[in-house]
């Protein structure tokens, strides 16, 4: 069974009423992640950890700030594989700090190719 359809993995919180947006389950988690974006004349380019996710949106603690609205590109180091995994474009949703939210943009239609690394 995958981890996305598995009730008994879903991380639960307690949250302000209106405040979650995510639509799909999520899970905790700690996979290396490097990404990169610009930010009017600047280059970022960061590594952190993804510490939590979704089918498609990541929690990620970042060590380069970014900010709301930015594309990043994403580079994941999973399980098995020898290179990251490249997802071209990702969204900032939020940001806190050196926290912050990515939403994917993946057709919603199809599972994300990073997601068949995970399966159990």
């Amino acid at each position: 069974m995958r981890w996305w359809k598995s009730s008994a993995k879903v991380k639960q919180e307690s949250a302000v009423p209106g405040s979650e947006r995510r639509r799909e389950p999520r899970i905790g988690a700690k996979f290396k992640v490097r990404y990169s974006g610009s930010d009017g004349d600047n280059i970022i380019i960061g590594h952190g950890t993804i510490v939590d996710l979704s089918r498609y949106g990541f929690r990620i603690e970042g060590n380069k700030r970014v900010r709301e609205g930015m594309e990043l590109g994403l580079f994941l180091e999973l399980p098995d594989l020898e290179s990251p995994l490249c997802i071209p474009q990702a969204v900032v949703s939020w940001v806190d700090g050196r926290r912050f939210g990515v939403e994917l943009r993946a057709d919603r239609n199809k599972n994300p190719e990073w997601l068949e690394h995970l399966s159990e």
